[in-house]
């Protein structure tokens, strides 16, 4: 299974516009080894045989266990209150996502 992965500078580039990135051409030189380190690490993980392994859905040996719901009486809103970093009224505050308020 020959599958060696490479990128070139244009790819790089592509790479740290599509993460929003504005990089120095020296940033840009450190991002492209990392990323050639990345891909060749994935090279040498796919050369490895593992056709005779059972896959997992866990590296334990033990599953969660799951416990029965029980309904309990909800916190008091003042004990919800006291415990947010910032409120407004009877709300707790948080920073604004949509519209051009944050940076999301």
């Amino acid at each position: 299974m020959d599958r060696k992965h490479s990128l070139d500078q244009q790819q790089v580039r592509h790479v740290a516009a599509l993460a929003r990135l504005a990089l120095t051409e020296e940033e840009l030189a450190g991002l492209e080894q990392d990323l050639q380190a990345i891909l060749h690490h994935v090279d040498r993980l796919a050369e490895v045989d593992v056709s005779d392994i059972e896959p997992m859905n866990s590296p334990h040996g033990h599953c969660s266990r799951l416990h029965d719901d029980e309904p309990t009486e909800p916190l008091p809103v003042a004990a919800v209150l006291e415990m947010a970093p910032a409120t407004e009224a009877d709300f707790i505050s948080v920073p604004r996502v949509l519209d051009g308020g944050g940076a999301a």
